[in-house]
């Protein structure tokens, strides 16, 4: 929790609130409703700037208690369907619930709620801690992991 704590300060919620173009956050709402209930996930664009940043940041979020071996990404809602979410940024490895879109679960729910979490895990504990943008709105959720497997390294 500490290392997600910590993390957290630093990660600017503007630049994650901002990370995809805004013609990318309209593009899934067009393309649901024709193909299903979501848009592909291969159309993905980022604003560089953005994405960088939020990148840097969360090596170095893995690098504040290295013998921990935290790995860190960060979660989103999708637009078109907020009870499922997306990584939309991680640090050196995927985490384990992998890259698809998929339905919340309740330790994630709760950290878009406003309250971190921690759930632990087969082989480890993962923390959800909630992501603000400067007017204090919940804009994603930083998951920090230690001792599992990720998916890719």
């Amino acid at each position: 929790m500490e290392i997600a704590r910590l993390g957290v300060l630093f990660l600017p919620g503007d630049m994650l609130e901002n990370v995809m173009p805004p013609e990318r956050k309209e593009y899934p709402l067009l393309v649901a409703g024709a193909k299903g209930r979501f848009a592909v996930t291969d159309e993905i664009d980022f604003v560089e700037d953005n994405f960088n940043a939020l990148k840097r940041v969360l090596l170095l979020t893995e690098r504040i208690d290295p013998q921990r071996e935290p790995y860190a990404a960060l979660w989103i809602k999708r637009p078109e369907n907020p009870s499922h979410g997306e990584v939309m940024v991680a640090g050196r490895a995927l985490p384990g619930e992998g890259t698809y879109i998929q339905p919340l679960w309740p330790e994630i729910l709760r950290a878009f709620a406003g309250r971190p979490t921690r759930w632990d895990r087969d082989g480890g504990e993962t923390v959800y801690y909630p992501v603000r943008n400067s007017d204090e709105e919940i804009v994603g959720v930083l998951e920090v992991t230690e001792h599992l497997e990720p998916l890719f390294v």
